[in-house]
């Protein structure tokens, strides 16, 4: 155990140095840079997300609370949810946690009938993060395995009443193939008419294409968010976990992020979401105090500002998770973002 943690001290304190030099490197530049100062409210296009928990369609649910759940979603412009369905099990099946989804989601839609409801559904891969053994156990490489998950995000949309199906991988390398096949094989199985959305990591802020020695591990090249853009029809980037203790670090973070990505998938007809952090969870990678929906919203603000940025790629932000996020925090969502 002690060696464990002295391992995920290490990584992570490569990582915040890294992060440090590169927002050091961009940021001399930025200083020079011509920027504007709209408001939230300027890019907010009244279409966002937010990730919602297994609850939902785990367990019965009466008409009054999914009531109040839809016009919460309507009042805060929220016109995409992703809502916790299952994950892929060592054994190879499906956790079944969503017994309730059909009747959820048309109870749901007969309220508001626009929302656009996605399974969210877990896959730990066999993956290894950067300074440690392997993450998880699902492994893509392996067709038959692929063709579970296909199948499975299939049913939920013929059966469970889904939109389409929010894929969360965790951790995908930099240029990971195995994870293109998948969203290929889903893409033809579920057809043009379901949406395809996928939980997506952080970008390479230097040199955003190149190949650097260790990046891949933790970020990704601009080159492959092409790829990934160009297989689904959202991106929702899960700017959270940075590592970064203080909240100006975390809202430069995000700015870059938002700069870099915007850059990376315009004109690619691609969704593209940017996570918004509300966890009160404290570890190695989240310290609430600077991960939180102020430092996110105005770090998403000041790059939308940025003159390097592509607001019109940028559909919305994404608010993970919702069980968490609390009344003080709605209404900064609302202050800074819908400009109420």
């Amino acid at each position: 155990m002690r060696h464990s943690c002295r391992q995920r001290l290490r990584s992570c304190s490569l990582w915040v140095t890294v992060t440090l030099l590169s927002l050091a490197v961009l940021g001399r530049g930025c200083f020079f840079r011509p920027a504007t100062n709209f408001p939230g409210a300027r890019f907010n296009k009244g279409a966002n997300a937010a990730w919602l928990g297994v609850e939902w369609v785990k367990e019965p649910h009466g008409s009054d609370e999914i009531a109040a759940l839809a016009n919460d979603l309507k009042r805060r412009e929220i016109g995409y949810i992703f809502v916790f369905a299952s994950y892929l099990r060592a054994d190879g099946r499906f956790n079944p946690t969503y017994s309730h989804a059909a009747e959820f989601i048309r109870a749901l839609k007969g309220i508001q009938p626009g929302l656009n409801v996605q399974a969210w559904i877990g896959l730990p891969l066999n993956r290894p993060r950067l300074l440690r053994r392997q993450y998880g156990y699902v492994d893509l490489s392996d067709a038959t395995t692929r063709q579970r998950i296909v199948e499975f995000c299939a049913d939920l949309i013929s059966q469970g009443g889904f939109d389409g199906v929010h894929l969360d991988p965790e951790p995908v390398p930099t240029d990971d193939l195995d994870v293109l096949t998948l969203l290929d094989e889903v893409r033809r199985a579920i057809g043009p008419n379901s949406t395809l959305s996928m939980a997506t990591r952080r970008i390479w802020l230097v040199f955003s294409d190149l190949a650097l020695p260790f990046a891949g591990q933790v970020a990704w090249r601009a080159s492959y968010y092409r790829e990934v853009a160009r297989r689904v029809d959202q991106i929702v980037v899960m700017t959270y976990d940075s590592s970064l203790p203080l909240p100006w670090l975390y809202r430069q973070w995000v700015r870059f992020q938002v700069i870099e990505i915007s850059q990376a998938v315009d004109r690619l007809h691609t969704d593209l979401f940017f996570g918004i952090p509300t966890s009160k969870e404290k570890t190695w990678t989240h310290w609430p105090n600077a991960e939180n929906m102020t430092s996110g919203l105005q770090g998403v603000i000041d790059g939308l500002n940025d003159a390097d940025a592509w607001p019109s790629a940028v559909t919305g932000v994404a608010i993970y998770p919702y069980w968490e996020t609390g009344a003080a925090e709605w209404a900064t969502y609302e202050s800074l973002w819908l400009g109420r």
